[in-house]
């Protein structure tokens, strides 16, 4: 690939995850706007995935594969196959197994796809061997969501810091957008028009803080009785959130909206918007839809989340699981309304300028040809004189 733009590469996305959530979501959206800019895009992942339907419901390739430990020396050897009969340029991992499968089986296939690998949570790598290899040996680049996360790489994991780049997942600030006059769920709901209303949106998983929303839920309620609480989404969590909620006596309060495919609707409709994370987070895309909508944010103090939300200019930060400090900055917005417009007007401009889907796109560009011309063994510059991908030199 010449990298100049007029190339169209051959990308392989590998996902062994099953579930539907944030990182796949970005592989997705980045998948279809690669495709949209003229690349063939390839979805390896285990059938009947949310990834696996999501893809093939987008129109995109995909090709079922087994990653479970059983099937590895198949999967291994239909992947190699795979690189050299459909001319992958480049081969993208994104979680552990699929990591180690792909990168192997790009190394032992004759195209020699170059590897990129992609680290979407801040949750941090181990330190050991294996982990050296697939951070330090086989990918050609590193993918980190936020810079957090790349720094995490660079100090903790010994990462060479020029093989590893920050790019933010991108927002549609199309679709994300609060002029497109999207409906208000409070009718569905039977609230009525105006009530104020607060909300998370969020896979229902133990760090997103679900627990801490709903005791903020109920310091708030003291102080706005007329104030209602959402939590939508589904997730391993659903049960004990729910009984929570009843525990707590909040059944009329906290609702359960369940997984919403309106979301830029529940964002329109929300006056604030909370995520009470404590831990593993990247840059979260519901954060920046929720600024995109120019909702005020209300966000956990996390090293990923600073670099969107700056407090009292894109949104309010609070301390990591303190429900008090949540309520207090929840209630200062329900109160102080001009507040929460400025925040949200200046939210959506920061999303627009640095975290839109083109942001994305262009960067991941630059990016496949920056490695594409610096060839195997390297982004740093003194590598790219070097032999080059043999493998896609004649594609």
């Amino acid at each position: 690939g010449s990298g100049d733009g007029t190339f169209m590469w051959t990308i392989f996305h590998t996902e062994a995850s099953g579930g539907w959530g944030g990182q796949e979501i970005r592989i997705l959206a980045e998948s279809l706007g690669m495709r949209a800019r003229g690349h063939r895009v390839v979805i390896i992942a285990e059938a009947g995935s949310g990834i696996m339907e999501k893809a093939a419901g987008a129109g995109l390739e995909t090709v079922p594969v087994s990653f479970r430990k059983k099937d590895y020396p198949k999967t291994f050897v239909r992947l190699a196959r795979l690189m050299g009969e459909l001319g992958a340029d480049f081969v993208n991992t994104h979680s552990s197994r699929d990591s180690w499968l792909a990168s192997l089986a790009a190394k032992a296939s004759p195209r020699g796809p170059f590897v990129i690998r992609t680290r979407h949570i801040s949750t941090p790598v181990a330190t050991n061997l294996a982990a050296s290899i697939i951070y330090r040996r086989l990918p050609d680049g590193i993918v980190t969501t936020a810079e957090a996360i790349r720094r995490q790489l660079i100090t903790r994991n010994g990462v060479d810091p020029d093989r590893v780049v920050t790019i933010p997942t991108g927002v549609d600030t199309g679709v994300f957008d609060p002029a497109r006059g999207y409906g208000d769920v409070r009718g569905e709901l039977g609230l009525a028009p105006g009530t104020p209303l607060v909300g998370m949106v969020s896979v229902l998983r133990s760090w997103k803080g679900h627990d801490y929303f709903i005791e903020a839920a109920a310091l708030v309620a003291r102080e706005v009785p007329e104030a209602r609480f959402l939590v939508a989404g589904d997730g391993p969590r659903r049960d004990d959130i729910r009984r929570i909620i009843a525990e707590r006596g909040l059944a009329g309060k906290v609702l359960m909206m369940g997984h919403r495919e309106d979301v830029p609707a529940v964002l329109a409709s929300l006056d604030v918007f909370v995520q009470p994370s404590y831990a593993n987070e990247g840059i979260p895309q519901s954060v920046m839809q929720a600024m995109a909508m120019e909702v005020p944010v209300v966000a956990s103090d996390l090293p990923p989340f600073r670099e969107l939300v700056t407090d009292g200019d894109t949104g309010l930060l609070v301390p990591a699981r303190d429900p008090r400090a949540l309520a207090e900055r929840i209630t200062l917005l329900l109160g102080d309304r001009a507040l929460g417009t400025r925040l949200g007007k200046d939210a959506r401009r920061l999303v627009t300028e640095r975290f839109s889907v083109e942001r994305m796109l262009d960067s991941t560009e630059e990016l496949y040809g920056r490695i594409s011309r610096a060839g195997h063994g390297g982004m740093d510059e003194e590598a790219a004189g070097g032999a080059g991908n043999a493998g896609a030199a004649g594609a």
